[in-house]
């Protein structure tokens, strides 16, 4: 039972929530201003993303986040709050969710998860090569159904081979080459057979030999490393299998000048999510009473914050709920204890910074707009929280504005 003659910080901060106040009210007002003005502020781009942080603790960022994307969300759009504060998650605390899943869950759990084996039914392409990526495994990747068999190569965590192992004997390199009359069967035939006394790769040895220029060979490889992701990428059933492998067969297995990241991004049939991981992120969020808006819980307390929050885990986490909402924003801790804030603002559009009126010392602020231009992320917006309407100077402001505006 709370004390009746002291409020906790929660009861304070849920009175001054939007759904406590009629739409009426100047309170509700100020808000709407304030997301007017936001979408004014950056006109010339889509605005999706932003960071709300505050120099200090106790400035009120929590409830301006929440207070912001209540608003948001009377335009008919779909919002998500992030509970970026992996030290004090009062986002979380205020709507009861500190012991929810969330954020810290899903980077460490959910995108760290070691697979060894498994379907493809539970485990989709993208899911398999989204999760190496994240961990930036070392490994060779196979994958195989009725159909086909296909083999990846990664690099810490980058794809720097793909290849078709079952691909048909009219498709290989050499049969390729001669039916686009760059070879011939008889230097096909010298190739191949010092193939069989080498560890070298047929493409190196065909330029090498002289047979073929680097430029065919190396657009030849491009057309079949596309069949060849046309064809993984269409694998929705089967078996896939990691296994480790040596640096040295990393180097043999690598083609020069082949960007297999791009190629895959831009040749594989579909862009879906795999069902893993958006299962995985969807099953965390969760609904507010305010229609439209979500919230993703922090997790629990993170030993390393400012790590995780660097991650590029958080980064996919960041991208993937972008696709997935209208708005995202983001309450991270106060700039001047942790640099998380000025961390992630690379990742959204922009960050507000919620001032505290008759609170926080000038040179504190100066110092945290200093550390925004120094990093070069832009801070579009302040907000001055908390300020004394009945002071002589807002009144009269207010009282002449809005008796001129309504009348």
């Amino acid at each position: 039972m709370f004390s009746k003659s002291k409020k906790t910080k929660n009861q304070t901060d849920r009175e001054n929530l939007l759904d406590h106040f009629p739409s009426s009210s100047t309170f509700a007002e100020s808000y709407r201003t304030l997301r007017t003005n936001l979408f004014f502020t950056v006109m010339e781009k889509d605005l999706k993303s932003v960071v709300v942080t505050s120099s200090v603790e106790g400035e009120g960022k929590t409830t301006t986040s929440v207070n912001l994307a209540h608003a948001i969300t009377q335009t008919n759009q779909k919002v998500l709050l992030v509970d970026l504060d992996l030290r004090r998650p009062h986002l979380s605390s205020l709507f009861s969710m500190k012991k929810k899943t969330g954020v810290t869950d899903l980077v460490a759990n959910t995108f760290g998860i070691h697979l060894g084996q498994g379907s493809l039914e539970e485990f989709s392409v993208d899911d398999l090569i989204q999760l190496t990526k994240l961990q930036k495994r070392t490994c060779r990747l196979s994958l195989e159904n009725d159909e086909n068999q296909v083999g990846i190569f990664f690099e810490k965590g980058l794809i720097v081979d793909i290849y078709w192992k079952n691909r048909p004997k009219s498709k290989n390199l050499a049969n390729t080459l001669i039916r686009n009359k760059l070879l011939t069967e008889k230097e096909a035939y010298l190739a191949l057979g010092h193939q069989k006394k080498s560890v070298q790769r047929l493409g190196t040895i065909l330029y090498t030999m002289g047979f073929v220029s680097k430029k065919d060979i190396f657009k030849t490889l491009s057309v079949q490393t596309i069949e060849a992701i046309r064809v993984l990428s269409s694998m929705e059933t089967g078996q896939f299998e990691f296994s480790g492998v040596s640096s040295e067969a990393i180097k043999q297995s690598i083609s020069q000048n082949i960007d297999f990241e791009k190629l895959y991004t831009e040749f594989k049939i579909n862009d879906n999510q795999g069902p893993y991981l958006k299962k995985a992120i969807e099953s965390v969020i969760q609904p507010t009473n305010t229609p439209n808006l979500f919230i993703l819980p922090s997790g629990p307390v993170s030993p390393n914050p400012s790590e995780l929050v660097g991650s590029e885990r958080v980064t996919f986490l960041i991208d993937h709920l972008k696709k997935q909402f209208d708005f995202i924003i983001i309450d991270t801790p106060p700039v001047m204890p942790a640099t998380d804030a000025l961390i992630i603002a690379d990742r959204v559009d922009g960050t507000i910074l919620v001032i505290r009126s008759g609170n926080t010392d000038r040179k504190i602020i100066k110092e945290v707009i200093g550390q925004y231009e120094t990093a070069r992320q832009p801070i579009i917006g302040t907000v001055l929280n908390r300020v004394n309407m009945k002071k002589e100077g807002y009144y009269r402001y207010y009282k002449k504005y809005y008796s001129s505006y309504y009348n």
